[in-house]
């Protein structure tokens, strides 16, 4: 009896809670349904993209009308009617957006001014446009990540003794942005490794680059060279600290094609090369570094011209690849080195004696600068990769030579308005 008393109460239960079940079925749907008929539809990705592209377009417009800052006017003027303030209110504050209005206004025509000025110039056709054009926009923003490293190789012969030392940097990591407007720009670096103080060393890159000619300069402080030293048979670890180098690169070139081919088109995104188009070119390099190992110092102080030759290649209209180099053999050389001679046992003298050794040249002492890039564009937007490498060879291996090599590798997205 017990029994059949739990099975009637379980299925009375059961029952109970289907009951429940879909009676909250029946009333909640409904109300779910209710409210997604209410809830209002999310903009989509690529509706938010067509808005900002079109206030960017009125943006645009404005410019061109010579009122830049007071392109807003419209927009503020239907966001005023709708508002439920009052009508004194609203006198109020148009009575005080008049002043803001006159001097957006004397903004607007001094700024409008310098555009044309800057036009004027940015749009100077002084290359042949069946091969390259300049953009049809006023600002260009580019997002870039930086990598770059140096490494350092010595051979050095005493006595008859040989030593041969390779050390590398730790690579440099940095976000940047930039921002041009009619060509010229600015940019802003960081380094995360630096801010965080887990990297000491100092770089600093400077370029320019324009269809007839351009340079590079860059200038790097480390402390964090490390490798091995073989002397002899033997092998040595080098450590962070051992090695410390201050070094300045300087790389300039004139392209003799300039009219056909451009660079900034494959580095700075300022010009767009349409078709495939090379360059031969001339150039120089300086070389000059401090380094800093074990109470000796060695200076290289070099200068050197070259010529070489550079192509851009358009597989299609979103397409550009990037290859040159250019060698230069060294004209003028101070190189020398400086080493701390140990006193002599029982000697009264204080001051350590130091010795200076000039380096013997030895041809072909040489800098080679090689730059590669691809870029794709579509649209107002365009992202790519570029690539800068210097390689640099001084002294003699019968004495002392030394060889440095110094890479940066650089990736960026930007976009066009």
């Amino acid at each position: 009896m017990n029994r059949r008393k739990m099975k009637n109460g379980s299925l009375m239960m059961l029952k109970a809670s289907f009951l429940v079940m879909v009676f909250s079925m029946g009333v909640i749907a409904p109300v779910i349904a209710q409210n997604k008929q209410n809830r209002k539809p999310r903009k989509k990705l690529k509706e938010l993209l067509m808005m900002a592209d079109s206030l960017r377009l009125q943006l645009r417009q404005s410019a061109d009308r010579g009122c830049m800052l007071q392109w807003g006017d419209s927009l503020l003027m239907a966001e005023l009617g709708k508002s439920k303030m009052s009508e004194k209110k609203k006198q109020r504050f148009m009575k005080h957006y008049a002043k803001i209005q006159r001097r957006l206004s004397l903004y607007d025509r001094l700024l409008y001014r310098g555009d044309s000025l800057l036009s004027a110039n940015y749009y100077k056709i002084k290359y042949d446009t069946n091969y390259i054009s300049r953009p049809n926009a006023r600002w260009t923003i580019k997002l870039r990540g930086n990598l770059s490293g140096a490494d350092l190789e010595t051979t050095a012969k005493t006595d008859g003794m040989e030593t041969h030392t390779k050390v590398m940097a730790d690579c440099r990591g940095t976000f940047s942005m930039a921002v041009a407007y009619r060509g010229l720009g600015l940019g802003l670096a960081v380094n995360p490794a630096k801010l965080a103080g887990k990297n000491q060393d100092y770089e600093f890159n400077l370029n320019s680059y324009s269809n007839r000619y351009g340079f590079d300069v860059v200038y790097l402080s480390s402390k964090t060279f490390h490798g091995h030293q073989e002397v002899g048979s033997n092998e040595i670890d080098v450590h962070k600290g051992d090695i410390s180098q201050k070094a300045l690169n300087l790389n300039f070139y004139y392209a003799f094609n300039y009219r056909k081919f451009s660079f900034p088109a494959a580095f700075s995104q300022s010009y767009i090369q349409k078709r495939s188009a090379g360059s031969w070119m001339i150039g120089a390099s300086f070389d000059g570094s401090k380094t800093k190992v074990k109470g000796m110092t060695i200076r290289l102080n070099e200068l050197a011209i070259g010529a070489g030759y550079g192509y851009n290649l358009v597989p299609s209209s979103h397409l550009l690849f990037h290859l040159s180099a250019l060698p230069t053999i060294t004209v003028y050389s101070h190189d020398y080195t400086k080493m701390r001679v140990e006193a002599e046992e029982g000697s009264s003298d204080t001051e350590v004696p130091i010795v200076r050794n000039s380096m013997k040249y030895h041809y072909p002492s040489a800098i080679i600068t090689g730059r590669g890039a691809a870029v794709y564009s579509w649209r107002n937007k365009f992202a790519g990769a570029t690539a800068v490498y210097n390689f640099s060879v001084a002294g003699d291996e019968d004495h002392l030579q030394v060889k440095r090599n110094k890479w940066r590798v650089r990736m960026f997205f930007g976009f066009r308005f």
